[in-house]
């Protein structure tokens, strides 16, 4: 009889060693897909327009460019992105760009532009179609609750106000309308793909007004010593941030698919 308690007992024993052993398993491969794990932040460069400026000056203090410029600079802003967004903006940097030299007040004294500037002397042929000096700004906004760490675009307007460059931006209630990170991980989550070297990226698509999340794994890294310069990389989705649209990445397809990714020149 005290043999059976035994048995009895050691079977049960090793009953919930196993039970807590698959429980163990089940709850480290949950963890695995556990979006905490993925990127939590992407950020979007903006696309840039060429001019082929003789002078040209980075300034770093927005104060530094004439106050109609600014107050032009600040309407078009607000009239984009609407107010509550244009107060969440920081000011990044900025050009001006010129292809003459020309009088400035400066300390109530009269400076060259070119003394400020600095003239590229091998350039020999500049824009002459464009109202000089143009006047480059680039901006920054923060939309962490979205999964976006950081949006940066471009602004580019003419002595005049006259738009040279638009931001790359959707109607101005655009944040409203953007699905934000935890989606993309719910979906990446659903089809049990690996943490490990995903890559989150935003663009925008001016097609179809409106910005995509793109994920992708790094498979091997590129090597100017090894067979490819290229790192190996396996695409998975696409998803549209406003609809929630999923789009299959397409070898065939690739084009379409990628396009928003790469539009960093503007024409």
């Amino acid at each position: 009889m005290t043999t059976v308690k035994m048995d009895t007992l050691n079977v049960y024993t090793h009953m919930k060693s196993w039970l807590f052993l698959i429980l163990i398993i089940v709850f480290t491969s949950c963890d695995k897909y556990s979006r905490e794990k993925y990127p939590q932040l992407v950020s979007k460069r903006e696309s840039y327009k060429e001019i082929n400026s003789c002078y040209s000056k980075e300034f770093h203090n927005f104060n530094q460019i004439p106050g109609t410029i600014q107050n032009r600079i600040n309407r078009h802003l607000t009239k984009r992105l609407g107010i509550n967004n244009f107060k969440e903006l920081k000011f990044k940097n900025g050009f001006i760009l010129s292809n003459v030299p020309i009088k400035i007040k400066t300390n109530n004294k009269s400076v060259s532009i070119a003394d400020l500037l600095g003239k590229e002397v091998n350039k020999q042929d500049c824009d002459t179609i464009l109202i000089s000096p143009i006047y480059s700004v680039y901006h920054e906004l923060e939309k962490p609750e979205l999964g976006i760490e950081k949006i940066s675009f471009n602004l580019m307007i003419d002595k005049n106000g006259k738009c040279i460059k638009d931001i790359d931006f959707p109607k101005v209630n655009f944040a409203n309308n953007i699905i934000p990170i935890d989606s993309v991980h719910s979906e990446l989550i659903r089809r049990k793909i690996s943490p490990k070297k995903l890559h989150i990226d935003f663009w925008f698509d001016n097609r179809k007004d409106t910005f995509f999340w793109a994920t992708s794994t790094v498979i091997s890294e590129g090597s100017i010593l090894g067979p490819s310069c290229f790192p190996n990389v396996q695409y998975h989705f696409k998803m549209n941030a406003k609809s929630g649209e999923i789009t299959e990445y397409n070898f065939q397809n690739r084009e379409d698919y990628f396009f928003g990714k790469y539009n960093l020149y503007d024409e």
